[in-house]
């Protein structure tokens, strides 16, 4: 399987886990105050994370996270992590439900929007046609109630998805990383001053077992699901991800179905059918044509493949960067290198080497 569809199953993966994690949180909202509430999920997160890297051990196939990326990250965990959150608090506390869920989809469409028109981005006419069958789907199934909107609660929810939407881009850039590492130090960075917060203003926590249950949600809801994105950033590009990433509605409102025993209403149905010709049409996307590549020297997660190896990534190593790798096959590891200038044709979308003019 091709990287490009590696990366769609891991977003729609992502997307999955997040959705589902959706309607268990609305169950607890009432066991705590919404500050403490988010620093429990993104604890769970950072836990989980931190478990998974111990047990993972340092890898030698990815690259760290350097000092001059740590700008980047410390904007992503105060615009994402923090402002973002707070922001969609404090407009869901004006917006009925079925209003709210209607304007989060602006999150598709910021990141979208911020990818292509700053980001250099690129949508082929399938993968255009793929995003409006996506965002149509998610607008549906928030469509059903749009009564009890209120201005300062939509530009709160708003102001919430523009700062999901830049994190997303600079999630991008940095998915060359570990994506593990960035995924942890994004939810300890955001845990850790949201519960001193919390603690610090007398909000209310949620009994020991409700904290238990909150750190499990987060644990997979939201640490596995940032890992998982984080990958599929890296194979397919903000613009893609964000348009997968819509189905997580969807995914939410049907499990409420399936375990909550909510009503199935026709938006539902309508919405899933929309989803998943988009999806399958994201799945068939084919956009290849002749472009060049500059010269470029960075470093982060190859592969090299003797029997067909990646004309990005067929450098040599003299200074055994291999890292003690057995190279008689194919092999994966991370090291500074240069691209060597090239033209070419071959199927792509808008990773970190093409995001060239079209």
């Amino acid at each position: 399987m091709d990287h490009r569809r590696q990366g769609l199953l891991k977003g729609l993966l992502a997307a999955v886990i997040f959705g589902l994690s959706a309607p268990l949180v609305s169950t607890l909202t009432s066991a705590g105050s919404p500050l403490a509430l988010a620093g429990l999920l993104y604890g769970g997160s950072a836990l989980a994370l931190l478990t998974a890297r111990a047990v993972r051990g340092q890898s030698t196939q990815e690259s760290s996270v350097k000092r001059q990326d740590l700008g980047m990250l410390a904007l992503l965990t105060l615009l994402g992590g923090i402002a973002a959150p707070i922001c969609l608090v404090s407009g869901l506390a004006l917006l009925s439900a079925g209003s709210a869920s209607l304007l989060l989809n602006l999150e598709a469409v910021f990141t979208m929007g911020i990818a292509v028109l700053i980001g250099r981005e690129h949508l082929s006419g399938k993968g255009t046609a793929a995003a409006a069958l996506i965002i149509a789907g998610a607008l549906v199934i928030g469509s059903g109630t749009a009564s009890g909107t209120t201005l300062h609660g939509a530009v709160f929810i708003a102001l919430a998805c523009l700062g999901w939407g830049i994190d997303n881009n600079i999630s991008q850039r940095l998915s060359i990383r570990d994506p593990m590492q960035i995924a942890l130090l994004k939810s300890v960075g955001a845990s850790v001053p949201m519960l001193l917060l919390a603690g610090l203003t007398g909000a209310r926590f949620p009994t020991p077992m409700e904290v238990v249950v909150l750190l499990a949600i987060g644990g997979i809801g939201y640490g596995l699901s940032i890992w998982l994105d984080l990958l599929a950033l890296r194979e397919l590009g903000a613009a893609r991800e964000s348009v997968i990433f819509a189905t997580a509605p969807f995914v939410g409102a049907g499990f409420a179905v399936l375990a909550l025993k909510e009503a199935l209403s026709a938006n539902m149905i309508a919405s899933g059918v929309l989803m998943v010709v988009g999806v399958v049409l994201l799945l068939n996307e084919d956009h290849a044509h002749w472009h060049r590549h500059d010269e470029v020297w960075h470093e982060h997660k190859h592969l090299h493949n003797p029997g067909d190896q990646d004309q990005h990534h067929a450098h040599q190593h003299p200074n055994d960067e291999a890292n003690g790798v057995r190279t008689d096959g194919a092999y994966w590891h991370s090291h500074p290198h240069r691209h060597e200038p090239i033209a070419h044709a071959h199927p792509h979308v808008s990773d970190g080497h093409h995001r060239h003019q079209h």
